[in-house]
């Protein structure tokens, strides 16, 4: 039996830390070992990058390990109620009412609007209604995030996308988790850009308008040519509506925001991946 432990609570963010690193750091061995235990037992507050985390651990593991549901209430919900138990067997689980904040955990596939679609609604039944034109940027960009991952990550998984809505901060973030190769990985593969050589300049490097590591007259996985706007165009529209865009890929955590040079952070176990990480703010 090989148990998997997440456990710990949310209470900063990418640049402070103080995050679930033990969802985080899960990933690599889980990739060659998956689990068939996943405990949450000491797992309190928990934002989007820990729920794709822990729906990954699900999907290497073909939804076949049994999870262990928190021990306070209102965590045990929270698990509950983000869609989790789809990844899982979950024996002591029983059904509560979908929570209009959170639109539950997907595995995707294939490219779909279906999850930018369904965190507009969650957006409307919490406020009434959206700023004018929120609906479709919203779908264009996590649309192209996710087709991003699906065509460039070579991912056993596809991806994962999770997103939550808060509304007392009127604040939006989504994220979306491959377990395929680094962006690194994936740009040095186009001969422009082969002299790359950390997963932090190459993180940097992929939020330029234009970069991709499709090769020059070749199509992507999906049978398509590359634009290189997806995670340029999320970079501009998180940091122009007052929030930050971090991507985590192989050893490099980087945050973009407003105002300044990115934010740069080790991550010392590794994501054989990427972990795409939007907030921005709804005015």
């Amino acid at each position: 039996m090989t148990e998997v432990r997440v456990w710990g609570a949310d209470a900063g963010d990418f640049v402070g830390g103080r995050l679930i690193w033990s969802a985080l750091n899960s990933l690599r061995p889980a990739r060659s070992v998956p689990p068939t235990v996943v405990d949450l037992r000491d797992l309190l507050l928990v934002r989007p990058y820990a729920l794709a985390a822990i729906a990954g651990l699900g999907c290497l593991a073909q939804r076949r390990a049994r999870l262990v549901l928190p021990l306070t209430q209102d965590s045990r919900d929270y698990v509950v109620r983000s869609g989790l138990l789809e990844f899982f067997e979950c024996p002591e689980a029983v059904g509560l009412a979908a929570s209009p904040r959170i639109v539950p955990v997907r595995q995707l596939l294939k490219p779909s609007s279906t999850f930018a679609d369904e965190m507009a609604s969650a957006w409307e039944r919490e406020f009434g209604g959206l700023p004018v034109g929120l609906r479709g940027r919203l779908a264009d960009h996590l649309d192209e995030v996710i087709r991003n991952a699906l065509s460039h990550a070579e991912s056993p998984i596809g991806c994962v996308v999770a997103g939550t809505v808060y509304p007392a901060s009127r604040l939006i973030e989504l994220c979306v988790l491959d377990m395929g190769q680094t962006i690194r990985g994936h740009l040095t593969k186009n001969p422009m850009h082969a002299r790359v050589r950390t997963d932090h300049d190459a993180i940097v490097l992929a939020t330029v308008e234009g970069v991709t590591g499709t090769p020059p007259g070749q199509v992507n996985r999906l049978g398509e040519p590359n634009s290189g706007v997806g995670l340029y165009e999320l970079r501009q529209y998180c940091e122009s509506g007052g929030g930050d865009l971090t991507i985590v890929s192989g050893d490099s955590i980087t945050t973009f925001r407003a105002g300044g040079e990115p934010a740069h952070g080790h991550f010392a176990g590794g994501l054989p991946g990427s972990l795409v990480n939007a907030r921005f703010l709804v005015w």
